[in-house]
């Protein structure tokens, strides 16, 4: 027989609360992770993504840049240590172009926000044509699991950022 004094009944109601309080808490996790999704077929089962010119999203094809590549550079490196979740590991720029027209390369790390996961980042600035056009390369690689939920296109997009004003 189930007691019906009144510390019972407010025990169980607290009981049901926490259960409803959790139930919310999961959905809205849940929910959270949807929103962010922009390709499920991709999302859940790549870890990389890279600037590529026949990408079907426009924001992830590479970007045509021109000045100096040490400005570039100098412009990429202060942009990352302006950013919390973003942060230079190295960046090297080349005497000569190698042989892909490679000027100069950097690689960056970023954690998400909620899980501190770290993706790896690499930039290429590519000469193109007569030299004075420079072309932006990058890749991002998640270095834990199996999907990145969207993380390395956003990473991506959000590097491309860094020089929107000055892209043709």
């Amino acid at each position: 027989m189930v007691d019906p004094s009144p510390e019972n009944v407010t025990r169980r109601g607290k009981t049901k609360m926490i259960g409803w309080i959790a139930i919310a808490i999961t959905v809205a996790i849940f929910a959270a992770i949807a929103i962010r999704i922009d390709d499920w077929g991709r999302d859940w089962s790549e870890n990389f993504a890279e600037l590529d010119v026949d990408a079907e999203r426009s924001e992830l094809r590479p970007l045509t840049l021109q000045g100096p590549i040490e400005s570039l550079v100098k412009r990429l490196d202060d942009w990352t240590t302006q950013r919390g979740q973003w942060e230079l590991v190295s960046s090297t720029i080349y005497e000569r172009p190698l042989e892909d027209g490679t000027l100069a390369t950097s690689k960056l790390t970023r954690r998400t926000a909620v899980f501190r996961f770290v993706d790896d980042i690499e930039v290429r600035f590519v000469q193109e044509g007569d030299g004075s056009q420079i072309t932006l390369y990058a890749s991002s690689q998640a270095r834990v699991g199996k999907g990145d939920l969207g993380q390395n296109p956003r990473n991506l997009i959000e590097l491309k950022g860094c020089f929107d004003e000055q892209a043709n």
